[in-house]
């Protein structure tokens, strides 16, 4: 099991650095940025942009904190009687920007509403921050609705809530390229960093679990 994993994690440094590299040297996958951006532009219109635009919403962080992590936090904090279910988010909400931020500003990149494709001047299209958001910040989300609802344990398993992230991250994505919001080597670079990401939150998922208090349930949370 342990090969396997390390195989999956291999597997994605290799996507991440032929996908940097396919980029750099204006590469097949470059050019199919274009041709993607060219057909999302002129067939994503009307209804089926207001479906992708949904999606899109599952990446954005100002829409996901404001509507799900701040009052899931609050009402977390309120039933569990600490401040810890409102510190951890915090911590992952700014050490995500901080290496988003940090990855964006190594390649500057153009956004393919420009409708130019253009390296080492302006924008921060590179790699896809709201995929990543995608993947991580819903996994916060249902962590903190398991504190406000405890109960939700006994049918959201750890397997269950990394599987729903894995969906979620990988519809963001999609939807972004879709709706020719970032380029398609953008959302596939962060299409194999988020899982990555994603398995280091569900590891430390048995040393983080103290710091979302609850009800007991099956003996998990214990009362602080």
């Amino acid at each position: 099991m342990r090969r396997r994993s390390w195989a999956w994690y291999v597997l994605a440094v290799a996507v991440m650095a032929g996908v940097t590299a396919d980029v750099l040297v204006d590469g097949p996958l470059r050019r199919l940025d274009m041709t993607v951006h060219t057909f999302c532009d002129a067939h994503v219109q009307g209804g089926w942009m207001s479906v992708v635009h949904v999606f899109t919403q599952l990446g954005q962080r100002g829409v996901i904190a404001g509507f799900v992590l701040v009052p899931l936090a609050i009402l977390g904090a309120i039933r569990a009687r600490s401040l810890r279910p409102v510190l951890v988010p915090i911590v992952v909400v700014l050490l995500l920007s901080l290496l988003q931020e940090g990855l964006k500003s190594v390649i500057p990149r153009t956004y393919p509403a420009g409708g130019a494709d253009v390296l080492w001047k302006h924008g921060d299209a590179y790699p896809s921050g709201h995929t990543l958001n995608g993947f991580l910040l819903i996994w916060v989300g249902i962590e903190l609705l398991i504190v406000v609802l405890p109960v939700l344990d006994r049918w959201l398993t750890v397997r269950g809530r990394r599987d729903f992230a894995l969906v979620t991250g990988i519809l963001t994505g999609a939807a972004l390229t879709a709706a020719d919001e970032h380029w398609l080597t953008d959302v596939l670079f962060s299409l194999a960093l988020g899982p990555v990401l994603l398995a280091g939150l569900v590891a430390a998922e048995p040393f983080t679990r103290p710091l979302w208090p609850g009800e007991p349930v099956r003996g998990r949370y214990p009362r602080i």
